[in-house]
């Protein structure tokens, strides 16, 4: 039997100001720093996960985007409660709390979850995926198809085959050259732990209209917690290795995945190519698709989030 492990730990450090720091999200994203969960697998590694929303709740497992961490799942957290949607937000090996697992593939996702799923008593449930978990409910629907009931993609990473190189070269530096990819992390990481303010409005200032006031506001200020709690204890390699999965094959085929698969992007989004949702809403059999003209990133699942929550955890 997996055990459950509950610890409290010292506050994560903060800089600038507190943008809505009193609110729900925010409140529920320093819960999860302060006092982290996690299940011990068979092989002795810890899987640290966030429980939000309501915990009588029908089930949604939530696949965090890149680089981030189980806080991710505090930003559905209003929304599920108000729908009766409990949120499990599991880590990857190497993030936040979890423990490492460096020649992890794609595929090796779906056994860490049916572990984490088994020891929370969750039988059947729906999978989320936001940007860059998208591969990762993706799989899990493949390989669990008698856990997962429905899948959910929202801004999600697709296969490179969907892009062209140019959009492919991030990805295929971590693969084939690691050092650069590091020490870009290495950069960006010395960027956004000097200013949180100054980092979030350089994204904003690169993001569509629709996600500037959600990056400088109290959704950008949650994923940047969920940013910092993603390598406080385990460092950049993790997310190396993590980046180098994205660009190398993932390991199964789109057409094995034959439960509902519901699809969520918008047009506008700087940071994953529209393109790739249109790959997926062409090669996943059982897909439907939503495109948004004016959306980015960020706007197009917090515009939609009960939307979201009710086709993937009520439908």
């Amino acid at each position: 039997m997996r055990s459950l492990i509950e610890r409290t730990t010292g506050k994560s450090q903060q800089t600038g100001d507190e943008p809505a720091a009193g609110s729900p999200r925010r409140r529920c994203a320093r819960g999860i720093v302060d006092n982290p969960k996690a299940v011990r697998l068979d092989d002795g590694r810890l899987v640290g996960y966030a429980d939000c929303g309501d915990p009588d709740g029908d089930p949604l497992v939530l696949c965090h985007g890149f680089p981030n961490s189980r806080v991710f799942g505090a930003l559905f957290d209003p929304a599920a409660r108000d729908l009766g949607v409990r949120v499990v937000a599991p880590e990857r090996p190497g993030i936040g709390v979890s423990d490492p697992d460096p020649d992890r593939e794609l595929t090796d996702w779906p056994t860490d979850l049916a572990a984490v799923t088994e020891a929370l008593d969750l039988d059947r449930f729906g999978v989320l995926g936001i940007s860059g978990g998208a591969p990762y409910a993706l799989v899990s629907a493949a390989m669990l198809p008698g856990l997962v009931e429905r899948v959910g993609v929202a801004s999600g990473l697709g296969p490179m085959a969907a892009v062209g190189l140019r959009e492919q070269l991030w990805y295929k530096t971590a693969r084939h050259l690691s050092p650069l990819t590091k020490l870009a992390l290495l950069v960006g990481d010395r960027r956004a732990r000097k200013d949180r303010d100054a980092f979030l409005s350089g994204i904003a200032d690169g993001s569509a209209p629709a996600d500037h006031p959600l990056w400088t506001g109290e959704v950008g200020a949650v994923i940047y917690d969920s940013m910092i709690e993603a390598r406080r204890r385990h460092g950049l390699d993790p997310l190396d290795r993590e980046t180098a999965i994205y660009g190398s094959p993932w390991g199964f085929d789109l057409d094995e995945v034959d439960v509902p698969v519901a699809l969520w992007y918008g047009k506008a989004d700087s940071v994953v190519p529209p393109g790739m949702g249109w790959y997926l809403s062409e090669h996943l059999p059982t897909a439907t698709a939503q495109f948004y003209p004016d959306l980015g990133h960020l706007s197009t699942f917090v515009r939609h989030e009960s939307e979201i929550l009710r086709t993937v955890a009520l439908a």
